[in-house]
């Protein structure tokens, strides 16, 4: 008759057994795999500000005689929807700048807040691409 658990060979695994904390009630299992509340509700938190920002987007583009590229290039960080169907060339050449000047804005931002692009921007590798192939050629 076997009188110790498997898991409690030494020879076993070297790997944790996990089911192992399901035998007697503590507090173990929850510690090695946190409930994912503290996550959601941060997560559920960090939305709503996203929704508030972009309703500040809104009431700023509304109510803005000369719209400037700082509020485009958070419009175009944010993903707001009055960026829909729109390029930052377009933009640009509506409101007398250049492109570049938004996108270093929607740029700055989204580093800064540490946010995922917007679909109207590049991703992280298609920048690390253009910085590597065309970014600075100047420099060599």
């Amino acid at each position: 008759m076997i009188d110790r658990d498997a898991a409690e060979y030494d020879e076993a695994s070297y790997e944790v057994d996990y089911a192992g904390f399901c035998d007697e009630p503590c507090n173990a299992a929850v510690r090695l795999f946190p409930t994912e509340e503290p996550m959601a509700s941060y997560r559920d938190a960090s939305l709503k500000m996203l929704v508030k920002i972009n309703d500040l987007v809104s009431f700023l583009h509304a109510r803005s005689q000369r719209p400037t590229p700082l509020l485009w290039g958070v419009a175009f960080a944010l993903g707001h929807p009055c960026t829909a169907g729109l390029t930052m060339l377009d933009v640009a050449r509506q409101i007398g700048c250049t492109k570049q000047a938004i996108s270093k804005i929607a740029i700055d931002l989204i580093d800064e807040l540490g946010l995922p692009p917007s679909p109207s921007l590049k991703t992280e590798f298609a920048r690390q691409t253009y910085k590597k192939t065309n970014g600075h050629r100047n420099q060599y």
